[in-house]
């Protein structure tokens, strides 16, 4: 019998209990398709793995995966195995050579040849071997989008990812019981590492081992199971309204607010109003809110404290984030009379130090995007014989667009960069540029900064 069921007032299991031998070998971990995985061939798969680790010298390993259930197998076994995982927020070749000093060796359901030892993980262990004792205090790396260009490791540790599941259960916990998790958002990323993996396998929830990408697999997935849907404003907002009502129990939102217009189109076409998280990759999941009122507030977890200090920055109190329980946001808020709940108005600008001088990269794409030429922009930093500079990539407006056919494209970009001559000093102008039909998102709506980058390689 499933631990859980042996205490109904428990709702989340830590990582170790995962796989724990107490638990049924039939329960229902995941499914791909028509295929369905349970707890006996994911213990094996998980077994498997962790003998190959154990003969290879090898101690980071990246984790590249599209695959959920490969890449939870992966992630368990290289935290049996005394490895240290490496979670990149994208999958893409060109970015994972440049990034090899941050890793040994890889794991992989792709094609990827980053010039280090790559092994393939597939499913099919077929031996029960006893698993190793749990590592004290695993921890694992992930990098974040990188939003000045160059994405930061951050370090986290297994013991927070459980408190965040914790608090999740002890939230939203016995509203989802029965149910299954299906995502749009990647397991590459905080928010869908925690909600489209540590929430089912700790909820003892199964999950669908492929990505949702569009609104017509979300309807298809829907018939005979009672979902939970883990999603993303830039998905939430691309609803067709003349398809099918695809019901769920609960929809998840993080990467960013949705209008309040969003919500009610989500609740029309999903039939709930989504559940928003509030977090960062540092601190997991801080806050939440429902838009069912004109204004509504999001409202901290019961554990997290926030305030602001001396010189206005928000300071949040957590037992999600490792070491140190404390940390500050970069985002601007604003404190309801209560000193609980919480107004978000949006990121701090991104500031980054260059020959000694602090630079916005948000102003320098608000004076691009002023610009008649322009329609939209993203500036990122590059590092070009030893020295960082600015680069932009440009969407052109149908003005810049007649323009630029008038001119080279180094004339053009040249007009563009004496334009902002006289906003911005000489080390905030971009040195190098692109021009692309649309600034491309990641699968949480965040813009990608890994394919931005790539632009410049």
């Amino acid at each position: 019998m499933d631990s859980q069921e042996k205490d109904p007032a428990r709702l989340s299991l830590p990582m170790n209990r995962w796989l724990s031998t107490q638990r049924d070998d039939s329960v229902p971990i995941a499914w791909r398709g028509d295929q369905i995985f349970c707890l006996g061939q994911f213990r094996r798969d998980v077994a498997a793995l962790i003998a190959v680790l154990t003969s290879r010298e090898e101690r980071r390993w990246a984790l590249c995966f599209d695959d959920s259930y490969r890449f939870a197998v992966a992630l368990l076994a290289s935290l049996y195995a005394g490895r240290l995982p490496v979670i990149f927020g994208h999958q893409r070749e060109a970015i994972l050579k440049e990034q090899r000093a941050d890793y040994d060796a890889l794991l992989t359901d792709l094609p990827l040849d980053p010039g280090v030892p790559v092994l393939p993980v597939r499913e099919g262990g077929c031996e029960d071997i006893a698993l190793p004792a749990w590592p004290e205090d695993p921890r694992f790396i992930l990098y974040t989008s990188g939003s000045t260009g160059q994405p930061q490791a951050v370090c986290k540790s297994v013991a927070c990812m459980d408190r965040e599941s914790e608090l999740l259960a002890a939230a939203f916990g016995e509203a989802l019981r029965g149910c299954c998790v299906v995502a749009s958002v990647s397991h590459q990323h905080m928010y869908g590492l925690s909600f489209r993996l540590f929430l089912p396998l700790a909820f003892g929830l199964p999950f669908d081992a492929q990505l949702t990408q569009y609104q017509e697999q979300l309807i298809a997935r829907h018939q005979g199971r009672r979902l939970v849907f883990v999603s993303s404003p830039a998905w939430l907002k691309r609803l067709d309204n003349r398809l099918t009502l695809a019901e769920c129990v609960e929809v998840f939102s993080a990467g960013g607010p949705l209008s309040e217009v969003e919500a009610r189109l989500a609740r029309q076409m999903l039939g709930v109003l989504p559940l928003e998280i509030y977090g960062t990759t540092e601190t997991g999941s801080l806050a939440w809110r429902r838009q069912n009122r004109d204004i509504a507030l999001w409202q901290p977890f019961a554990c997290v404290r926030l305030r602001l200090d001396a010189d206005n920055q928000v300071e949040v109190e957590s037992p999600l984030i490792p070491d140190t329980g404390k940390t500050l946001l970069s985002d601007i808020i604003e404190l309801a009379p209560d000193g609980r709940q919480f107004q978000l108005n949006g990121r701090a600008d991104r500031i980054i130090k260059l020959e000694e001088k602090r630079l916005s990269l948000t102003e320098v794409e608000r004076r691009l995007v002023a610009l008649p030429e322009v329609a939209d922009a993203a500036v990122l930093t590059q590092q070009q014989r030893g020295r960082t500079l600015l680069v932009a990539v440009v969407v052109l407006s149908p003005y810049g667009e007649a323009r630029r056919q008038t001119l080279s494209e180094g004339a053009f970009t040249r007009e563009l960069h004496q334009a902002l001559r006289g906003w911005l000093e000489p080390v905030a102008l971009p040195r190098s540029w692109r021009i692309i039909d649309a600034i491309p998102l990641n699968p949480q709506g965040k813009r990608a900064y890994a394919e931005l980058q790539e632009l410049f390689l």
